[in-house]
């Protein structure tokens, strides 16, 4: 797997933002001056990133992003997008809070995280600023659903939805519906023990176990 510095990924990223405006080849100077950097600590990074066959250099012409550049920078873009949505979605956090974090944040999320994260949110189309989140997939690891009946032991799963007859169940219980359960035992009539992640325990009885629709992630 490929790994690039923050300096590297803040390269890419300009110039994609910066061709995404221009339409066509991209100055040194603009890139330093988008960066606010010097233009020779520009120019040497960009040949570095030539190098890594990222970026085509045109000497007097301009800079342009080559498939596996444009991949990258789109993927920190998604990666900060995701990250600023998450941050006012789920930790409350105001828009005009989120820009520096989510910079901070964006270089050191693994693609799994950022996929992880984006399909927790249900798939954002756009982020609380109102640019596009890319859509498309940086992280190959599959979602597995399965339903309670097909769950290991001692296996967490995410819950995706549960029966009407479960939810008036846990109530009578006094349970929230859970976010992830792990099971921890099979019982002899073929019920099952379950845990939650605050370590609460319960049986959920063998008719009931169809009821509960599961999910994990492969690798």
């Amino acid at each position: 797997m490929d790994e690039f510095s923050k300096t590297e990924q803040d390269y890419l990223k300009a110039i994609y933002q910066l061709q995404d405006k221009t339409k066509g080849l991209v100055g040194i100077t603009d890139i330093a001056n988008y960066l606010k950097v010097a233009a020779p600590s520009a120019t040497e990074m960009i040949k570095r990133l030539a190098k890594k066959e990222l970026v085509e250099h045109k000497k007097y012409y301009g800079v342009s992003l080559k498939p596996k550049g444009y991949q990258e920078a789109r993927f920190i873009l998604k990666s900060h997008r995701v990250w600023e949505t998450f941050l006012v979605e789920q930790a409350g956090y105001q828009i005009d809070e989120v820009h520096e974090e989510a910079e901070n944040l964006e270089h050191a999320s693994s693609k799994r995280l950022v996929e992880r994260l984006y399909t927790l949110m249900n798939f954002p189309k756009t982020d609380p600023h109102g640019s596009e989140i890319p859509s498309e997939r940086f992280w190959k690891g599959e979602l597995i659903t399965l339903d309670l009946s097909q769950a290991k032991l001692e296996h967490r799963y995410e819950v995706v939805a549960i029966a009407e007859e479960v939810v008036s169940f846990l109530s009578q219980l006094a349970v929230e519906q859970p976010k992830f359960i792990t099971v921890v035992s099979h019982l002899a009539d073929a019920s099952v023990i379950v845990k939650t992640d605050d370590g609460m325990r319960f049986v959920i009885p063998s008719f009931q176990k169809n009821s509960w629709q599961l999910a994990y992630y492969s690798n």
